[in-house]
Protein backbone atom coordinates (compact mmCIF):
# COMPACT_ATOMS: atom_id res chain seq x y z
CA UNK A 1 0.00 0.00 0.00
CA UNK A 2 1.27 3.56 -0.82
CA UNK A 3 0.03 6.97 -0.83
CA UNK A 4 0.71 9.78 -3.16
CA UNK A 5 -0.54 13.04 -4.07
CA UNK A 6 -2.04 13.67 -7.74
CA UNK A 7 -1.56 17.15 -8.78
CA UNK A 8 -5.12 18.84 -9.67
CA UNK A 9 -4.96 19.45 -13.19
CA UNK A 10 -7.14 20.97 -15.23
CA UNK A 11 -9.88 20.60 -12.52
CA UNK A 12 -13.05 20.68 -14.54
CA UNK A 13 -11.66 20.17 -17.87
CA UNK A 14 -14.43 17.65 -18.42
CA UNK A 15 -16.39 18.19 -15.19
CA UNK A 16 -19.47 20.73 -14.66
CA UNK A 17 -19.83 21.86 -11.15
CA UNK A 18 -20.64 20.62 -8.46
CA UNK A 19 -18.49 18.13 -9.89
CA UNK A 20 -14.48 18.23 -10.12
CA UNK A 21 -11.63 15.79 -11.96
CA UNK A 22 -10.02 14.36 -8.77
CA UNK A 23 -7.86 11.59 -10.90
CA UNK A 24 -6.95 9.08 -13.94
CA UNK A 25 -8.89 6.41 -13.58
CA UNK A 26 -5.42 4.43 -14.43
CA UNK A 27 -3.73 6.02 -11.18
CA UNK A 28 -6.30 4.40 -9.37
CA UNK A 29 -4.36 0.94 -7.63
CA UNK A 30 -5.68 -1.83 -6.16
CA UNK A 31 -5.47 -1.07 -2.41
CA UNK A 32 -3.30 2.45 -2.77
CA UNK A 33 -4.64 5.56 -0.87
CA UNK A 34 -4.41 8.21 -3.20
CA UNK A 35 -4.99 12.24 -2.17
CA UNK A 36 -6.64 14.59 -4.13
CA UNK A 37 -8.40 17.75 -3.81
CA UNK A 38 -11.20 18.20 -6.52
CA UNK A 39 -12.88 21.82 -6.12
CA UNK A 40 -9.90 22.53 -3.07
CA UNK A 41 -11.25 19.77 -1.23
CA UNK A 42 -8.93 17.19 0.72
CA UNK A 43 -10.22 13.85 -0.84
CA UNK A 44 -9.10 10.35 -0.40
CA UNK A 45 -9.35 8.02 -3.42
CA UNK A 46 -8.84 4.47 -3.41
CA UNK A 47 -9.99 1.15 -4.61
CA UNK A 48 -10.91 -1.86 -2.50
CA UNK A 49 -11.66 -5.17 -4.41
CA UNK A 50 -11.96 -3.97 -7.24
CA UNK A 51 -14.56 -0.84 -6.28
CA UNK A 52 -13.34 2.94 -6.44
CA UNK A 53 -14.22 4.55 -3.08
CA UNK A 54 -14.22 8.60 -2.28
CA UNK A 55 -14.04 10.30 1.54
CA UNK A 56 -12.78 13.00 3.22
CA UNK A 57 -8.79 12.95 3.59
CA UNK A 58 -9.05 13.73 7.64
CA UNK A 59 -10.29 11.15 10.60
CA UNK A 60 -13.47 12.53 11.91
CA UNK A 61 -11.52 11.66 15.09
CA UNK A 62 -8.43 13.56 15.59
CA UNK A 63 -8.62 15.03 12.09
CA UNK A 64 -5.21 13.17 11.08
CA UNK A 65 -5.16 12.08 7.24
CA UNK A 66 -6.13 9.30 6.45
CA UNK A 67 -4.59 8.65 3.12
CA UNK A 68 -1.14 8.28 5.77
CA UNK A 69 -3.18 4.83 7.11
CA UNK A 70 -3.28 1.18 5.59
CA UNK A 71 -5.98 -0.39 4.11
CA UNK A 72 -6.58 -4.19 4.23
CA UNK A 73 -9.18 -5.75 2.33
CA UNK A 74 -12.26 -3.21 2.99
CA UNK A 75 -10.85 -1.77 6.28
CA UNK A 76 -8.98 1.82 6.47
CA UNK A 77 -6.77 2.21 9.31
CA UNK A 78 -6.24 5.76 10.81
CA UNK A 79 -2.13 6.51 10.93
CA UNK A 80 -3.00 8.26 14.52
CA UNK A 81 -5.49 6.49 17.14
CA UNK A 82 -5.95 3.45 14.58
CA UNK A 83 -10.04 3.71 14.15
CA UNK A 84 -10.81 1.35 11.80
CA UNK A 85 -13.37 2.25 8.96
CA UNK A 86 -15.61 -0.21 6.92
CA UNK A 87 -14.74 1.80 3.39
CA UNK A 88 -18.15 0.30 1.72
CA UNK A 89 -19.98 2.48 4.69
CA UNK A 90 -17.59 4.56 5.63
CA UNK A 91 -18.63 3.88 9.19
CA UNK A 92 -16.23 3.52 12.15
CA UNK A 93 -15.71 -0.17 13.65
CA UNK A 94 -14.45 1.41 16.79
CA UNK A 95 -16.82 4.18 17.58
CA UNK A 96 -20.22 5.98 16.03
CA UNK A 97 -17.83 8.11 14.32
CA UNK A 98 -18.07 8.18 10.47
CA UNK A 99 -16.26 9.50 6.84
CA UNK A 100 -17.55 11.54 4.81
CA UNK A 101 -18.53 10.16 1.96
CA UNK A 102 -18.34 11.88 -1.72
CA UNK A 103 -19.96 10.76 -4.82
CA UNK A 104 -18.26 9.89 -7.75
CA UNK A 105 -17.85 8.71 -11.19
CA UNK A 106 -16.31 8.31 -14.16
CA UNK A 107 -16.14 9.85 -17.59
CA UNK A 108 -13.78 9.10 -20.23
CA UNK A 109 -11.17 7.60 -18.18
CA UNK A 110 -11.57 10.50 -15.52
CA UNK A 111 -12.81 10.11 -12.01
CA UNK A 112 -15.39 13.18 -10.89
CA UNK A 113 -15.97 14.13 -7.28
CA UNK A 114 -18.81 15.86 -6.54
CA UNK A 115 -18.21 18.67 -4.02
CA UNK A 116 -20.85 20.92 -3.12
Amino acid sequence: MSSEKVPEKNSNSDFEPPWFFAAEESSLKEGNLLRVQPGGRNVLLLKAEGEIHAFTNLCPHAKCPMDRGTLKEFILTCICHGRKFDVRTGECLNDSLQLKRYEWKIEGGKVGVKIE
